[in-house]
This record gives structure tokens, C-alpha cells and sequence, in this order.
């Protein structure tokens, strides 16, 4: 028996040490982890990204991945601003890579990392001229702790140190992050509830939209078969990215002339590739219409060195301003300059544009010179931080927040959602231009359809603003997983959620086809469809027969891939009367 036992034993030993060696016959090489580690870049995990790339050049110091990696490691410090990390990584690879494949990005890079150090030491000292407003500033009814927007390239964040709800804002190609305690809303002084408000916006159709932030095909003969499995899953519109930020995946079918820029003719952004004429026809043929996804504050685009054309945020630490990432939208040349895009998109055959969800500001932005002047004309007096925060302070992790606004900050805040929304009719105008019958849509994220003093505060955007403006599309930002994570709640509260969004929209739009709703079907953490290892259609399904409860709104599905089983849902999206 204990020979048996003996024997036993060595068996299950030999086993389990097999396994063992069979586990680590194939260890992850050196294009997995540059996989990896660049998959975390494009989800704007830059710290995490770093540390892929590190594990590369210590792990494989012979493979021809090592500088890419170093390269790479240059643009993820340049997008987290750290710029002195950024010009020491790219002066390297130019001293150990002269020939390198990435030697010019690696010098445009440099160059570029060189002058930001440059003019943010001028402007560290300089403060807004701004006075004051004459009347006491009162506190908010409750108080309300946000941080300030944390400074990154693909992501900015609003933290609460205890308990928090995450409100993940989908950048679209750029995710950003929106902490806030739960169970508490903002305050606002006279804030009335949105409710049967109805645009003059014509009648617009019901849309089945796949919204593409990378459209896979390494030539156009591979992206019409694409387009062709939409029309044949049911799809009846394709909203098309025609822009390209640094960082964002360059579409394989294109000849790449910039890093950035656009994808069509225009004389006010690099062309990267003018293919967008050849996707409308590719669309058109096989029965599909075509929105642009176009961005606005963040198409910067060849104009990084004029600081004057950037907002101005107020950094709470050194309580001096700032340059911010996008746009200073009351700059007259900023204004002619997205008119000109818009106005050069327009006479492209397409059927309608998205406007990206850029068309933002943050709380503590926008403090330039311009936007202090046109406050000042209309209101008396000059936009000023220390009248519109409640006791700012430092957390025990280094960020900063406000316990509340005065009634000073909610006045400028919504004067800068009514511009915003100014801007964007601007731009309608524009592009109507070439093409009278375009069809618009703009991105509102779904905490501004929730709670307009959210929309209001965190983004200088509410639903009740942008009826106002009568767009003939809202497309609510919907997405049910970045709840789950954010608000650690389990995916039927999440839908729960999504549910409710839908049906404020609906009731505040009143005709259901022009709300909008986008589905995201990766998930937050892995980047995988949802639901991959089991069955991804079930849980999108389930999503939208609580959405459509609602109503029979029009649906976006973002970002689409062709690995989701979209045609398994054909026919799901019709309401049965």
C-alpha cells in the first residue's frame, strides 16, 4: 500500500513538473511583449506601457524591437508632458540609432520636447490679468470634490480620494477618466430639470451605425469587404475617423505623409492621406451612407508652436496658469481655422459629420486672455479662480480638489457651454457651405444627460444646451463596462444605468430616432470584445433591449471591430410594435 502510495505520488510529481516545463516551453518573446506593451500605449496606460517597453530592453537586449522600444518610450513621456524624460529618450536613440528607422520621428520628437520646456518656464510665472469679481463669493449648497484634470495627452482625470464612481470619458480614440463621490450630485444655483424640450430639427431616419476608430484592411479591396459585412450584419451607416492624433493607429490602406493631420484636402491641417473621397464611394456602393468623425479643440495639427492658439488651465499647486492640450476656441484665428476644415470636409460626398468628444472644457480651463476678455464684456467683470472654487486642497496622493463652486463659477461655466455650442453651429454653418444637406451629430457624454449640473461642471456641456442648437443627432456616450469599473457595479446595475440614460434622452429629444446611443463592445481592462471567452452578442444584446425599452432610438456601436459578431445581433435593434 505505501509502495502504491509511493508510486502515487512520483506520478502526480512527474506530471505536475511536465506541466511545468510544458508551461514555460514558450515564454513571451520579445514581439509579444512589444504587443502588449503597445496596447497599453493605445489605451493611454502610459506608466504601464513604460514598463513593457523596459521589460523589453532588459529582457531581449539583442532584439530588433529594442529601439522601437526606445523610440516609443520618447512619445509616451512627451504625451505625459514630462518633456526633460523625452528629450533625454530621444537624444539617446539618436546617439545609439543614427540610422534607425525612427531617427526623424525621433528629431521631430526632440525638437518638439525642447520647445515645450522652453516657453513653460516663461509662462510658469505669468498669471491672468484678471480682477477679481466685486461680490463675496458664496459657497454651494453641497460640497462637491473634484480634482483637478490630471495633465495627459490621451487621458485627464478628476480624482476623489474616497469612494468613488468613475465616469470614463471615451476620447473616442482617447479615453479619459472622471472620479466623483457616489450617491452626491452637484449643485447648482436655478438649475430646472430638462424635460419635452424638442429641437426644430427636421425629421431625421433611424440609424444602425459602426463607428470605426481603426478600420482593418491593409488596402482598399480589404476595407470594401469589411464595409460589405456591415451592410450584411444590418448596418446602415458608417461614421468614418477622418482625423489622426499622435499615438492613434494609422490605418494600414493609407500612404502616411504626417503622423497627424487629417484624411482629406484641406489647406489647415497636414494631409496624411486624402482618402477620404474613396471610402465615400466604397460606402455608397454598397448601399451605406458616411459620416466624418471630426475633431475640433484637439486639431491642433501643425500649429503646436503657437501658444497663443491654446487654452489656458489653472494648474491649483503653483496657482499659476497653464497651456493646455487644446484649442483656445475665443481666438479668432482658431475659429477661422476650424471653419476652413469643416468647410473643406463639407464638399466631400458624405452624408453627415460627428463631432468628436473634444468639444469640451474642464472645470479649471478656460482662462485665456481672449475667453477673460469676452467674459469680461459680457458680465463686468473678469473670470478669476479665487472666486470660483471652494477651498482647494492637496490629497494625501498629491492631487488637488475643490470642496465646492460659487455662484461666480457656475455663471462662467454654463457662458462657456453656451460657446461651445455657439462654435459648433459655427462650424455646422461652414461645412453646409459645400454641402447644405449634411447631417450633424454631437457627442455628449452621459453624465451631462444624467445630471446637468455633472455636464455642466466637469465638461461645460449639457443635453439642454445642445437642443438648443437643434442637431439633428445626439449621440449619447453610453458605455456600460467603463460604469462597471468605475462605479465597481455589477454589468445588469450598469445596464440598469445605460437604460436610464436613454430614456432621459428620449424624453428630453422627443423624437427617439435622433438620440443616439453608442455601445461599447470592448472591454476597459483587456481591449477584447466583450464577453470574448463566452458569447459577446448575449451581453450587447442584453444591452439593448433595455436601451430600446426606451424607445427606438438609433444606435452606434463603438469602437467596431470585425471580431464582434455584429450579424449575429441583425434584426435585434427592431422594436416590435
Amino acid at each position: 500500500m505505501k509502495r502504491l502510495n509511493i508510486g502515487s505520488f512520483l506520478i502526480v510529481f512527474v506530471f505536475l513538473s511536465l506541466s511545468l516545463v510544458q508551461a514555460q516551453e514558450k515564454p513571451a518573446g520579445s514581439e509579444e511583449v512589444y504587443d502588449s506593451a503597445m496596447e497599453l500605449f493605445h489605451k493611454g496606460r502610459y506608466q504601464e506601457a513604460i514598463e513593457g517597453f523596459s521589460k523589453l530592453i532588459r529582457s531581449f537586449p539583442a532584439s530588433r524591437l529594442v529601439p522601437y522600444s526606445h523610440y516609443m518610450m520618447g512619445q509616451i513621456f512627451l504625451k505625459m508632458e514630462t518633456y526633460e524624460e523625452a528629450i533625454q529618450k530621444f537624444e539617446y536613440y539618436l546617439k545609439t540609432f543614427p540610422g534607425g528607422d525612427r531617427a526623424k520621428e525621433s528629431e521631430q520628437g526632440l525638437s518638439v520636447a525642447r520647445e515645450k520646456v522652453r516657453p513653460k518656464k516663461e509662462i510658469s510665472g505669468t498669471a491672468v490679468e484678471a480682477k477679481p469679481a466685486p461680490v463675496e463669493p458664496k459657497r454651494a449648497e453641497t460640497p462637491r470634490v473634484i480634482e483637478e484634470p490630471k495633465k495627459e495627452e490621451a487621458r485627464k482625470v478628476i480624482e476623489e480620494p474616497k469612494k468613488v464612481e468613475v465616469v470614463k470619458v471615451a476620447e473616442e480614440t482617447k479615453k479619459e477618466e472622471v472620479k466623483v463621490p457616489i450617491k452626491e450630485e452637484v449643485k447648482a444655483p436655478s438649475e430646472k430639470p430638462v424635460t419635452g424640450v424638442v429641437s426644430e430639427a427636421k425629421k431625421v431616419k433611424r440609424r444602425v451605425c459602426a463607428q470605426v476608430s481603426y478600420l482593418e484592411g491593409k488596402n482598399l479591396v480589404e476595407v470594401e469587404k469589411r464595409i460589405k459585412e456591415l451592410k450584411d450584419a444590418g448596418v446602415d451607416t458608417l461614421i468614418f475617423r477622418v482625423f489622426q492624433n499622435k499615438g492613434d493607429r494609422m490605418y494600414k490602406f493609407v500612404k502616411a505623409r504626417h503622423e497627424e493631420g487629417v484624411f482629406f484636402k484641406t489647406e489647415h491641417a497636414p494631409i496624411i492621406d486624402d482618402i477620404l473621397g474613396k471610402i465615400a464611394e466604397i460606402v455608397h456602393r454598397h448601399g451605406l451612407e458616411l459620416f466624418a468623425w471630426m475633431t475640433t479643440r484637439y486639431a491642433t495639427y501643425g500649429v503646436e508652436k503657437h501658444t497663443g492658439y491654446r487654452s489656458r488651465i489653472y494648474n491649483f499647486e503653483t496657482k499659476k496658469m497653464e497651456i493646455g492640450r487644446g484649442f483656445n476656441l475665443y481666438h479668432p484665428d482658431v475659429l477661422k481655422r476650424l471653419e476652413g476644415l469643416f468647410r473643406d470636409l463639407g464638399r466631400y460626398p458624405i452624408d453627415g459629420i460627428l463631432f468628436q468628444d473634444d468639444l469640451i472644457l474642464r472645470h479649471n480651463e478656460d482662462f485665456s486672455v481672449e475667453a477673460n476678455k469676452a467674459f469680461l464684456k459680457d458680465f463686468g467683470y473678469s473670470p478669476h479662480p479665487d472666486t470660483f472654487y471652494i477651498d482647494p486642497y492637496k490629497s494625501e496622493f498629491g492631487k488637488y480638489y475643490v470642496k465646492g463652486y460659487t455662484d461666480q463659477f457656475w455663471t462662467w461655466a454654463k457662458w462657456k457651454n453656451r460657446y461651445l455650442m455657439d462654435v459648433a453651429k459655427r462650424l455646422v454653418a461652414a461645412a453646409r457651405e459645400s454641402n447644405p444637406k449634411l447631417q450633424f451629430a454631437v457627442n455628449l457624454y452621459f453624465e451631462a444627460v444624467l445630471n446637468d449640473t455633472n455636464g455642466v461642471a466637469w465638461f461645460s456641456q449639457t443635453l439642454e444646451e445642445a437642443l438648443n442648437k437643434g442637431f439633428d443627432y445626439y449621440a449619447v456616450m453610453a458605455y456600460h463596462r467603463q460604469a462597471m469599473k468605475g462605479r465597481g457595479i455589477e454589468l445588469k446595475e450598469s445596464i440598469d444605468l445605460m437604460a436610464e440614460v436613454s430614456q432621459k434622452a428620449v424624453r428630453s429629444v422627443g423624437d427617439s430616432s435622433r438620440v443616439m446611443m453608442k455601445i461599447w463592445i470592448l472591454d476597459w481592462k483587456s481591449n477584447q470584445v466583450v464577453g470574448y471567452e463566452l458569447a459577446p452578442q448575449k451581453e450587447i444584446e442584453e444591452i439593448l433591449g433595455k436601451i430600446l425599452e426606451q424607445g427606438e432610438v438609433s444606435l452606434a456601436f463603438v469602437p467596431y471591430t470585425h471580431q464582434f459578431p455584429l450579424h449575429q445581433l441583425k434584426g435585434k435593434w427592431s422594436v416590435s410594435k
